[in-house]
């Protein structure tokens, strides 16, 4: 009787990891595997988990961007003395190099000095902007930004971009 108590906790414990394992790798086994996608959400309404889009940070590379200024019909003098805040335009091209669709990630922007230390940080979600929530395989997502800077923010020489997920 031992015997067979030893074999049902063994399989008892192996079922237990195997459904842990699903738990945890769903996103991708749904992905990298779409056959089972249908078994995943059904296993999900019974736990009450979601399967969402891939997070994979490598595969989403930025092809182009860039902070310009915008212009301003006002002559320089009445801006100087303007309370009006600078506004700047951020561009930026997001595409999924991955053979898989991806989630969106959303994007850091870092103003620096001349020396390169931060000015501003700001994090934004492309999503907000409109872009796709889900980047195809070879998808390019591109999205321009008005942003207002005070003016001691405005001295900036450079910026940094990165994506991420939170």
């Amino acid at each position: 009787m031992r015997f067979w108590g030893l074999v049902a906790w063994a399989l008892l414990g192996f079922l237990g990891l195997v459904i842990q394992t699903v738990y945890f790798f769903k996103d991708p086994l749904a992905t990298y595997h779409p056959s089972l996608k249908p078994l995943l959400l059904e296993a999900c309404q019974l736990v009450g988990c979601q399967i969402r889009p891939l997070q994979k940070t490598d595969a989403v590379v930025i092809d182009y961007g860039a902070v310009d200024a915008i212009h301003s019909d006002e002559p320089p003098e009445k801006l100087a003395n303007s309370a009006q805040p600078m506004q700047w335009a951020l561009q930026i091209n997001l595409r999924n190099a991955d053979a898989v669709p991806v989630a969106t990630p959303w994007v850091e922007l870092t103003l620096t000095d001349a020396q390169d230390a931060p000015v501003m940080r700001k994090v934004l979600n492309p999503v907000d902007w409109g872009a796709p929530a889900v980047l195809s395989p070879g998808e390019i997502t591109e999205q321009q930004l008005l942003l207002s800077l005070k003016k001691e923010e405005a001295a900036f020489t450079a910026y940094r971009l990165l994506t991420f997920y939170p």
